[in-house]
């Protein structure tokens, strides 16, 4: 064999045991895993009401009174109670009062809406939650005491009024008016 052959079969030799020590070098592996199912709970909460006057949709979530007037300067529709219920999986930690309106398109509209007071009153606590004019309310929503916890039940009654409890009677800058103001609790959970 020629020296040149027996480098060759040298070289091959040395490289075949270079390969069969890389495979001898391997480490070993494994993994571990931690998993959970989660499942967003729903906030569901519910109106109703027995109260004459006052009806509620087939979805539970708006409560509508019957119109009033024409009014005098001094009006109440007189506290109009509502029940709410939490129907959901979840408690709700945190509610907002808060108001908007839709009125005509004129200065006595306006002036109706900023000086028309509503009290919104919990029975359940006793305790006033809003009692001021709409325009405020409408401007500034107020945070409430909640929570209202799964299957929890609370109830609401709102006045909308002028001349008494602490609110002027209108002025003739607000004869003629309309408004149909809408209050909205809001849960969040």
């Amino acid at each position: 064999m020629s020296a040149r052959k027996l480098a060759m079969v040298g070289a091959l030799g040395l490289a075949s045991i270079g390969l069969i020590g890389a495979g001898a070098g391997a480490t070993f592996t494994d993994a571990v895993n931690t998993t959970q199912k989660v499942t967003a709970g729903t906030i569901n909460v519910q109106l109703s009401s027995n109260a004459q006057g006052v009806t509620v949709s087939q979805d539970g979530k708006t409560a509508t009174f019957n119109d009033l007037g024409p009014t005098n300067s001094t009006f109440t529709n007189g506290a109009m109670p509502v029940n709410v219920s939490n129907t959901g999986t979840v408690q709700a930690d945190a509610i907002w009062l808060s108001a908007t309106d839709t009125r005509g398109n004129d200065a006595a509209s306006d002036a109706l809406v900023g000086q028309m007071c509503v009290a919104i009153v919990s029975p359940v606590g006793g305790q006033d939650v809003y009692r001021g004019t709409l325009a405020n309310l409408e401007a500034h929503p107020v945070q409430v005491a909640g929570p209202l916890p799964v299957g929890g039940h609370d109830e609401w009654s709102t006045e909308f009024y002028a001349g008494s409890n602490g609110c002027a009677s209108l002025t003739n800058a607000a004869e003629g008016g309309t408004v149909t103001p809408t209050i909205t609790v809001s849960y969040q959970g």
